[in-house]
């Protein structure tokens, strides 16, 4: 396969559309069906399948190859990043996983912040969970994702500390207080998000051997401040999460004090691209300079 076959599978895998793809690398729909076609059959074997219930999907041997495509890929943008570096130039693009508090906490920064230093840097955005960051930092789908655990699996650095609040209704008993302990809550009505800050909470809970009372489970934020405003429960999140609060809705520090780690994790930092490493470089210089590299 050449450079332009192998853009064009992860062009494939990313868009999840030949149509798509086709448009990133100027090829028609067909031209990309013949490319595809002539792909499989060079290598003796199917890559990507459709059907009505997935559409189109990568087969499980098309996942290996596309491992070792984006490795590939990434070898040929070094090349072109140092003979850009060579004239003087700074190009690049680094593909970032972002969960959504990163992407509205961090994110709008970093790219302003980039795009003034680095204009011909080129940043694409995967926002997913934290599960779906680190998958895609093993398949190698994105160069650097902001993940909230540290992980033996990766390179992680630093890159900030989030606190964890209780979320009340303005007329709530415990809204009088100025902080709330984990034993304020052992009878109160848990309302549990699922945005890897139940990880925190049932480890707290567990230390001062208590188990919450979770009334509902969320999927959004959103949602669990709406049934908080309702007074339906309270919830447990991180100041870094909640924007503006509606109105009768208010915040406590919850005591003992907690935190939520943020970090950059990458497979190997001794193996970064240009573009990656200034996409670090500039996150840390806003967010947490004294983790800069010297």
């Amino acid at each position: 396969m050449n450079k332009s076959q192998i853009e064009l599978l992860i062009q494939i895998a990313e868009t999840g559309s030949f149509t798509k793809a086709g448009e990133h690398v100027h090829m028609t729909q067909p031209a990309v069906s013949r490319t595809v076609a002539s792909i499989e059959a060079q290598l003796g074997t199917k890559l990507i399948k459709r059907d009505k219930k997935n559409g189109l999907f990568f087969t499980e041997v098309g996942e290996q190859v596309l491992v070792i495509l984006r490795k590939i890929m990434s070898e040929f943008h070094k090349v072109d990043e140092l003979v850009a570096a060579e004239r003087g130039l700074e190009i690049g693009k680094v593909h970032v996983g972002v969960y959504r508090t990163a992407y509205t906490r961090f994110l709008p920064k970093i790219i302003r912040t980039m795009e003034e230093q680095y204009p011909g840097l080129e940043i694409k955005l995967w926002e997913g969970t934290i599960d779906q960051i680190k998958k895609w930092l093993r398949t190698e789908c994105v160069d650097v994702g902001i993940i909230t655990s540290t992980d033996q699996e990766f390179d992680t650095i630093a890159l900030a500390e989030d606190q964890l609040i209780v979320l009340l209704p303005a007329n709530h008993p415990l809204a009088t207080q100025q902080t709330v302990s984990i034993l304020d809550l052992k009878e109160q009505s848990i309302l549990m998000g699922k945005d890897g800050v139940e990880k925190h909470i049932y480890s707290l809970f567990e230390e001062h051997d208590l188990i919450p009372k979770v009334r509902f489970q969320m999927e959004q934020l959103e949602t669990g401040i709406s049934m908080v405003q309702e007074g339906l429960g309270v919830t447990i999140t991180t100041k870094q999460s909640i924007g503006t609060l509606p109105d009768h809705v208010i915040y406590r520090e919850l005591i003992p004090k907690a935190f939520r780690n943020i970090q950059l994790a990458v497979r190997n930092k001794k193996d970064t691209s240009k573009a990656t490493d200034a996409f670090i470089q500039t996150a840390l210089m806003l967010f947490n300079p004294d983790t800069l590299e010297k």
